[in-house]
C-alpha cells in the first residue's frame, strides 16, 4: 500500500474513533434536556438548569360537557393560585355500550370508540387544554390509560382482545383482579395500548403547530393511573412497564414517564414498587393517598401523613428519582377530628419540608357538587385555596434546600408503618406453663398469645394465636430462675406459618422467621404455607454460648421471633392457627427446652 493509502486509512481510523469517543461521550452524560423541558437530575426535577418543585392539581375537564367550556377560566385561576403543573386523562375507551364506571363517574366523551375509531374531537379538546395551559405559564402530565373503570381502562382493552369478564360488579370497584391481570401480558391488548401511546406522542397539536414529543408545555406521561398488581406477580406488571415506557421513550425521548403505580402499603410492595421505579425508561416516582378511603395505608391523623410522605420521598431518594404526590383527597368535612383545612396544610407542609418533588391534589373543579373537588367557582374552598397558593410559595422557598438528613439513612424507612405493643413481663397472662422433666429438662410452654412485645405491620388474633402481617417480630420472655445448672443447648419450637395477603395464592406465599434470643441471631429459616392436614412444628436447636451462660445463671431471656426488614420474604407471622375447625386447645404451644 503507497504512502498516500496509508495515510488516508489512518486518517478514516482516527476519525472514526473520533465519532465513536463523542457518541460514547453523549451516552455517559446522559441525553441532555431541551430548553423548556422538565427533565430528572439527580433525585429532582429540573428546567433549563434550575430546580423544579411544584404545587399541581388533577383537573375536572375531560369527560364532562358541563366542564368543558371552562378551560381558560381553569387554567387561569390554577396559575394564578400558583399551582404549575395540571394533571389530566390523554385517555378514555369505549362507547355507550361498552365497559361502563363502576360509580357515580359521569363521561359522555371517548378518545377512542372501538380499536380502530378514535374520536379527532376529543384530542382537539386535549390540544385546546395543552394550548391554554402553556398560555397560562402552566404544564401539563398526560396520562395515558387507567387501571378503573371510570374511563373504560384495562377492562375495555381486554374486551376489544377477547377476554370478558374482567368488569364484573360482584368484585370491589367492579373488577375482577385475577382476569385482569391480562391486560399486561395480552399480546393484542398491549398491541392496542401502544396504538395509543404513539397516537398521542406524535400527534400535532392543532392549535399551536407543535408535535407534542417537541411540545416543552408537557410536562410528561403516566403510563397508567394507579395500575394494580396481585400478590406475587410483579414481573408480569413489571414487564409491562418496561415494555411500555421503552416504547414511548423510542417515540419521545425528551418528556419525563412515570408508571402510575399508585403506590405501596407494606415492606414487601416497597421494594416492588423500588423495582418498577428503577427502570431505565422511568424517570420520577409516584404515590397516592386518601385517608379517608385507604384504610390500609393507616393514615390516621395528619402527622401519620407526614409519616407516609416521608417513607416515599426516602423509597424514591433511594434510587435518585423524584417523588410526585400525584393525588391527594380529603373531603369537607374533615376526618377522624382534624378538619379539611389541617389535612391539606399538613398535606402540603410536609411535601414540602420532605423533599417531595411535586404535590398535586383531586380535584379542581367548577363543580361544587364533586366528590373531593376543590371548586373555585363559590367561596367555598376559598379558604382552601389560599393553603394551595401558600403552599406554593413554601415550595418555592425550599426549592434549593438540602434533602433532610433521615433521607439518608438506608434502614430507617424500609418499613411504610408499624403497631407496637408492649406488656409488663410480671403479667399473670403472659407466664409459661413450666414442666420440669426426669432427666433435669426443664420445659416452658406459653401459650401462643402469651407475647410480651410486638410489633407488626399489622396485628391480630384471638383464644390460642396470634398474628403480624409484614414486617416486624413477637417475644416471649423466659421467666429468671433461682437455681443455676449446666445448659447443653435451647430448643425452641412454634407453629408458625406465613400471614397471607387477601389477594396471594397460599402456593407462592413463605415468610423468612429469624430467632433471636436476647438478641443473638440463632438462625432463620423460610417457612411456607402448610397443609392444613400436616402441621409444621418450627424448631430451633440453640448451641451458641451467650445465651446458653445466661439460661445456666437463671436470668430471664428473651425469645423473639422476627421478620426482619432485610428478609427475603416479608410475610409475617402466625403462631399456632390451627386449620378451620379446629378449637383452641388444638393450637400448639410455643415449647421453650433448656436442657
Amino acid at each position: 500500500m503507497d504512502r498516500k493509502r496509508l495515510f488516508l486509512a489512518a486518517l478514516a481510523f482516527i476519525a472514526g474513533a473520533a465519532v465513536l469517543f463523542l457518541i460514547s461521550s453523549w451516552r455517559g452524560n446522559g441525553h441532555h434536556a431541551r430548553p423548556g423541558f422538565a427533565h430528572a437530575h439527580n433525585g429532582r426535577f429540573e428546567i433549563d438548569g434550575n430546580p423544579f418543585r411544584f404545587v399541581g392539581a388533577n383537573i375536572d375537564l375531560m369527560f364532562q360537557k358541563e366542564t368543558r367550556a371552562d378551560v381558560p377560566r381553569m387554567m387561569q385561576f390554577a396559575a394564578a393560585s400558583g399551582m404549575r403543573v395540571v394533571r389530566v386523562w390523554a385517555s378514555g375507551e369505549g362507547g355507550l355500550t361498552d365497559v361502563q364506571p363502576a360509580n357515580n363517574w359521569q363521561r359522555d366523551r371517548w378518545f377512542r370508540r372501538t380499536p380502530d375509531e378514535w374520536d379527532e374531537a376529543e384530542f382537539v379538546f386535549l390540544d385546546r387544554i395543552i394550548a391554554e395551559a402553556a398560555h397560562n405559564g402552566l404544564k401539563v402530565q398526560l396520562c395515558l390509560g387507567n387501571w378503573w373503570r371510570d374511563t373504560g381502562g384495562v377492562t375495555q382493552y381486554l374486551r376489544w382482545a377477547g377476554i370478558n369478564g374482567a368488569d364484573d360488579d360482584k368484585f370491589p370497584f367492579g373488577i375482577n383482579n385475577e382476569k385482569a391481570m391480562q391486560f399486561y401480558t395480552n399480546e393484542m391488548a398491549r398491541r392496542l395500548y401502544r396504538g395509543h401511546v404513539e397516537k398521542i406522542a406524535t400527534r400535532r397539536n392543532s392549535i399551536t403547530g407543535l408535535l407534542y414529543r417537541d411540545d416543552p408545555a408537557i410536562f410528561g406521561y403516566e403510563l397508567m393511573n394507579e395500575a394494580q398488581c396481585l400478590t406475587g406477580r410483579w414481573e408480569e406488571r413489571r414487564a409491562w412497564l418496561k415494555e411500555m415506557s421503552d416504547y414511548l421513550k423510542s417515540l419521545d425521548p425528551d418528556h419525563l414517564i412515570g408508571p402510575g403505580d399508585w403506590g405501596y402499603r407494606t415492606a414487601a410492595e416497597r421494594r416492588e414498587w423500588i423495582a418498577d421505579h428503577s427502570l431505565p425508561s422511568i424517570d420520577f416516582c409516584d404515590a397516592h393517598n386518601y385517608p379517608q378511603d385507604d384504610h390500609d395505608s393507616f393514615v390516621d391523623s395528619p402527622t401519620a401523613l407526614g409519616e407516609f410522605i416521608a417513607n416515599r420521598v426516602a423509597a424514591a431518594y433511594s434510587i435518585q428519582k423524584p417523588l410526585v404526590l400525584g393525588e391527594f383527597g380529603m373531603g369537607t368535612d374533615g376526618y377522624k377530628g382534624f378538619s379539611q383545612i389541617d389535612w391539606y396544610r399538613a398535606y402540603f407542609d410536609q411535601a414540602a419540608r420532605e423533599d417531595a418533588a411535586g404535590a398535586m391534589f383531586w380535584i379542581l373543579t367548577p363543580d361544587p357538587q364533586r366528590g373531593y373537588g376543590v371548586t373555585y367557582s363559590s367561596s367555598r374552598d376559598a379558604v382552601l385555596l389560599s393553603e394551595v397558593n401558600g403552599a406554593s410559595n413554601l415550595f418555592h422557598s425550599l426549592v434549593n434546600a438540602s434533602p433532610p438528613p433521615a433521607l439518608t439513612d438506608a434502614g430507617k424507612n424500609l418499613i411504610p408503618r408499624q403497631f407496637a405493643f408492649d406488656r409488663s413481663a410480671s403479667d399473670a397472662a403472659l407466664q409459661p406453663q413450666i414442666i420440669f422433666q426426669n432427666d433435669r429438662t426443664i420445659l416452658y410452654r406459653f401459650t401462643p398469645n402469651a407475647v410480651a412485645r410486638g410489633r407488626f405491620e399489622k396485628l391480630g388474633g384471638g383464644d390460642g394465636y396470634i398474628w403480624g402481617a409484614g414486617s416486624g417480630f413477637f417475644e416471649y420472655v423466659v421467666p429468671e430462675r433461682k437455681d443455676r445448672r449446666k445448659v447443653g443447648s435451647i430448643v425452641v419450637r412454634a407453629h408458625i406459618q406465613p400471614v397471607l395477603p387477601t389477594d396471594a395464592k397460599t402456593d407462592w406465599v413463605r415468610t423468612r422467621v429469624t430467632l433471636f434470643v436476647n438478641g443473638t441471631d440463632c438462625g432463620s429459616r423460610l417457612i411456607p404455607w402448610e397443609d392444613p392436614k400436616a402441621p409444621l412444628i418450627q424448631e430451633w436447636k440453640i448451641d451458641s454460648w451467650s445465651p446458653r451462660l445466661r439460661a445456666a445463671r437463671g436470668k430471664s431471656f428473651a425469645i423473639r421471633f422476627a421478620v426482619t426488614p432485610e428478609s427475603d420474604w416479608l410475610y409475617g407471622v402466625n403462631i399456632s392457627n390451627w386449620p378451620v375447625g379446629y378449637e383452641s386447645h388444638d393450637a400448639a404451644p410455643v415449647e421453650v427446652e433448656i436442657r
